[in-house]
């Protein structure tokens, strides 16, 4: 099973000439196996799938601070195994860099853990999101792009990659005000593997920004939205994708 992906930040909306950054990437939710024995088991079992975190709103104010994401859901089979979910990424601000949402670490069974979604920081630019290799654990969103106090825009950052990195994560928003991509590969329906992470949007000095995009399933973390010029939205963190619950029976 795969816990469900934190949901991207938003950017912050500001003045020109101050520093305005972007939302960061969500986590990417946890995946945890078991065996368990038909004997230990109920005559019925309460089976929840963890929900995808949600993306943290645009700013249609001027002079505010962007807007967290949501954490994912917890994925679990009874009281018996558990998956934890993504955390979310931070909100945009004046100050300095958004904390990235840490990777899912919890759960129980064999639990291998997601990876981080990438911060944003004061120069505008951020790194990608944390890849997710030789692990079940699904991949972070990667972070907006800022403005910084000289007004240069420039794009994302990529979501991080899952599976032995054979899922790209979702692409950069491009400069100008492009929107995070979600990943083109994911898992197949019913596959529980974890996902990649969806990109980080685009700034723009002058116009509408970039929102960040969705997480891939099962689990990727959202990206963050980027920031923007007052008068103009900033961009909406990416949602988190959801988990997943694969029960067998032999």
């Amino acid at each position: 099973m795969i816990g469900g992906g934190g949901g991207g930040g938003s950017g912050r909306r500001g003045a020109t000439g101050t520093l305005r950054t972007a939302g960061a990437g969500g986590g990417g939710g946890a995946a945890s196996i078991s065996r368990l024995a038909i004997g230990d088991l109920g005559p019925t079992e309460v089976v929840t799938v963890g929900t995808g975190g949600a993306g943290g709103a645009a700013v249609t104010s001027d002079d505010n601070d962007g807007a967290a994401g949501t954490d994912g859901g917890t994925s679990s089979f009874g009281a018996h195994v558990t998956a934890g979910p993504g955390a979310a990424g931070g909100a945009g601000n004046a100050t300095g860099s958004a904390a990235a949402g840490i990777g899912g670490t919890t759960g129980t069974g064999l639990v291998a853990v997601g990876t981080v979604g990438a911060a944003s920081n004061a120069t505008g630019s951020g790194p990608a999101g944390a890849t997710s290799n030789i692990r079940l654990g699904a991949a972070g969103g990667g972070a907006g792009r800022g403005l910084s106090t000289a007004n240069s825009q420039g794009l994302g950052s990529a979501g991080g990659g899952a599976w032995w990195s054979l899922r790209a994560g979702g692409a950069a928003g491009a400069s100008g005000g492009g929107n995070g991509g979600t990943p083109a590969t994911a898992s197949a329906v019913g596959e529980p593997h974890g996902g990649p992470g969806g990109g980080g949007g685009g700034s723009h000095a002058t116009a509408a920004t970039g929102s960040g995009g969705v997480g891939g399933n099962y689990g990727g973390g959202g990206g963050g939205g980027a920031a923007s010029l007052n008068g103009f939205n900033s961009g909406a963190g990416g949602a988190g994708a959801p988990g997943i619950v694969v029960v067998v029976t032999t």
